[in-house]
């Protein structure tokens, strides 16, 4: 899994990730939310999952604990822009029942963005 800060909107961070997000990746993407995202004042934050061709359980169980850390800070974590093979994972295990999923990214930034 590789990561990258792509845009900087008021207290709305978009991140995007590439290759595979699974078990080694889950304690990075915390480290992300807590300790540079929030650190700058994003709160609202949108996972761009465009690159991102497979995720497991453990790489879902770390959007959870990303979103549980933004929400203790009155914040939001919206995922924008999965592949149709994502998307149905995300779908299969109730993920669209917990977050907001968005087909890109510019939808999510104009539903989420502040």
């Amino acid at each position: 899994m590789e990561w990258r800060v792509t845009e900087e909107l008021g207290k709305t961070a978009v991140v995007s990730f590439s290759g595979n997000i699974n078990v080694n990746d889950e304690p990075a993407v915390i480290e992300l939310v807590r300790n540079v995202l929030l650190p700058k004042g994003f709160i609202f934050v949108i996972f761009d999952l465009n690159g991102v061709e497979y995720v497991d359980s453990a790489g879902m169980g770390s959007f959870l604990a990303a979103r549980s850390v933004l929400n203790k800070s009155s914040g939001e974590l919206a995922l924008a822009a999965p592949s149709h093979k994502i998307e149905k994972i995300l779908s299969l295990a109730g993920f669209n029942k917990i977050f907001k999923i968005f087909g890109s990214v510019e939808e999510a930034k104009r539903k989420v963005a502040v």
